[in-house]
């Protein structure tokens, strides 16, 4: 019995079996034209159907700072003020939150609610242009209405109505899960690329250029908020005091007496007071000023940099697969189909008959 494997399992039969499957192959040549033929008309069917697919992509670095406020810090403390907003480092927003931004409902949205600016219809919301370049408004014109909601007068996305909110966020899904793409171009790199894929090339330029535009301001509004609101506030402090510094000088500008009587000493008091209080006032603006500038330089100095290195320009290219390498595809899956369901017509039919001969 182990004689009879060792013969069946050959080169001598190996061979025999793959000129007869080859012999058998060439057999149904016209089968083979039929499926170049089909695999033809498929590729075609399918360049027919397919939508246009034009990919707008922007690039940028984000940079982070690292902490050094210091002694500063302290200096501002003593006149009330909280910089440590300044020193806190990056980890809040270290690693990827940058693209957790990019990705968020609240700026896809509100770049979703701007206005086109340019092209045919420089007045319409975005989300109404891409209603109608979509044909999703045409499909909703047997479902309650739906086709007539437009965001044209819309101002801020908290003056929405149910439906125009649920239409949204519907267009929100649909941008994250089929239209963008965000992520880092090198894990360890700082480079982060921002795409947007879509069959109308305006759409996804705007969209690509908006969102990296809105997510920077979120980031950095959102990085430097409290110390900005804290310079901000320092800033106003100094004004006031510049304010009565001021007034003081005119005060004791207007109690000074000419030719004045010797004998009448208390005539002088209010010039020495007024020369005391804008003494008090200059050394205590000269520290606030001190201190507002020293916490402007650390505010530039923490401030993480965005800079924008590619934005999509026209014309943007349409990535569709080309007809000639649908067509390839096509024919060699057909063809390939063909040979597996005839190789199992020879095992099945022709193999056992050529076994026995």
């Amino acid at each position: 019995m182990s004689m009879e494997k060792e013969e069946y399992y050959s080169i001598n039969n190996i061979s025999r079996i793959t000129r007869l499957l080859i012999s058998f192959l060439i057999t149904k040549w016209w089968l083979f034209i039929i499926a170049i033929i089909l695999g033809i008309c498929i590729g075609f069917g399918i360049s027919s159907i397919q939508k246009p697919k034009y990919e707008a992509v922007s690039t940028f670095v984000l940079e982070e700072k690292s902490a050094g406020a210091g002694g500063l810090a302290g200096l501002a403390s003593q006149f009330g003020l909280d910089i440590g907003g300044m020193s806190s480092g990056g980890s809040i927003f270290a690693g990827d939150n940058i693209l957790d931004i990019l990705r968020s409902r609240k700026i896809i949205q509100k770049v979703l609610l701007s206005k086109v600016g340019e092209g045919n219809k420089p007045e319409q919301v975005l989300a109404d242009y891409f209603l109608d370049y979509s044909g999703w408004r045409k499909k909703w014109t047997t479902e309650g209405g739906l086709n007539k909601i437009n965001y044209k007068d819309i101002r801020h996305i908290d003056s929405l109505n149910l439906w125009q909110d649920s239409v949204l966020n519907i267009i929100y899904d649909y941008i994250i899960e089929k239209s963008l793409y965000a992520d880092r171009l090198n894990k360890k790199g700082t480079i982060i690329k921002v795409q947007i894929t879509e069959s109308d090339p305006l759409f996804a330029k705007l969209m690509t250029k908006r969102l990296v535009d809105e997510a920077g301001k979120l980031y950095l509004d959102i990085k430097t908020g409290t110390s900005t609101a804290n310079i901000n506030k320092m800033q106003r402090r100094a004004d006031s005091l510049l304010a009565l510094l001021n007034s003081k000088s005119y005060s004791v500008a207007a109690s000074q007496m000419l030719d004045l009587n010797p004998g009448i000493r208390t005539a002088t008091v209010p010039t020495e007071i007024g020369t005391r209080d804008k003494t008090v006032l200059a050394t205590v603006y000269s520290e606030v000023t001190k201190n507002l500038e020293a916490s402007k330089l650390i505010l530039s100095q923490q401030t993480p940099i965005i800079q924008i290195l590619d934005k999509p320009e026209w014309p943007l290219v349409d990535k569709r697969t080309k007809l000639l390498k649908l067509c390839l595809i096509s024919v060699v899956a057909t063809t390939l189909i063909l040979v597996f369901i005839l190789g199992i017509q020879f095992i099945v039919l022709t193999l056992p008959k050529s076994n026995e001969s």
